[in-house]
């Protein structure tokens, strides 16, 4: 299920890519302040979603598209049965809150990061990324999160919100977070607050009314008390996709 994928994931990130992080960025006290609850009808949250699936188990994911939501690729991968989730089995809940929701929508299918590969989660990460197609747009009040074409920097102020583990039925978000800094290999090392089932959540970057999609959430990494967030970047994206349920 998808979150034993992720503590995994997580406990390899923290034996071999910390120390690219420990050597990229100086590290603080892990999310020295919570995430805060926000409206999922109000934007840019009301563009955030949650995707539920048939192994009873949920990540968050983002429009992109009018028929378009941005996720993780592990999101998408079943470790009980070591397969993919087909298609039909996921779900995009916009407006989510208390199990009701402003709009549902089914997936017809799904493109992955050709390079993912679910049992190497360091080697891949930077492909961890999911673009789900749904078999209807999504409302037309909805407003569609562009991603960015600049490479952040350290000190960008960012936010990221999602429906995490400890709160599965409300949205919660950190509005206030920074870029830490860039890996070697891409990756975006950040600092908000995140949790279990934040994973596919959009890092968003506004500026003024204009807000952009900067990276996807995807992974935490750091020994006890000093842990970072780690974000494929939004230029990731724009590689040649692959897709496991065709």
């Amino acid at each position: 299920m998808v979150h034993f994928f992720i503590k995994r994931a997580v406990t390899i990130l923290a034996k071999t890519v910390f120390l690219a992080v420990f050597a990229a960025v100086s590290l603080h006290p892990a999310f020295s302040h919570d995430a805060i609850d926000v409206d999922a009808n109000i934007f840019p949250w009301s563009s955030v979603g949650k995707i539920y699936n048939s192994a009873r188990s949920s990540c968050t994911g983002s429009v992109i598209g009018l028929d378009k939501v941005l996720t993780a690729a592990h999101c998408l991968f079943n470790r009980a049965t070591a397969r993919f989730l087909q298609p039909d089995a996921l779900h995009f809940l916009l407006g989510y809150k208390g199990g009701e929701y402003r709009s549902h929508a089914r997936v017809a299918s799904y493109a992955i990061g050709p390079d993912y590969n679910p049992n190497d989660a360091n080697r891949s990460i930077l492909a961890d990324w999911a673009i789900l197609t749904l078999t209807e747009p999504v409302p037309k009040d909805t407003v569609r999160l562009p991603l960015s074409r600049n490479r952040s920097v350290a000190g960008e102020r960012v936010m990221v919100g999602g429906f995490s583990q400890r709160y599965p039925f409300k949205m919660t978000a950190d509005t206030d977070c920074a870029v830490r800094g860039m890996l070697p290999n891409g990756l975006i090392v950040h600092d908000c607050a995140v949790m279990h089932g934040v994973s596919g959540a959009p890092l968003l970057a506004a500026t003024g009314p204009d807000v952009r999609v900067v990276g996807v959430h995807v992974a935490t990494a750091g020994p006890a008390g000093s842990t970072v967030a780690l974000a494929v970047p939004s230029s990731s994206f724009d590689q040649k996709t692959s897709s496991p349920s065709d």
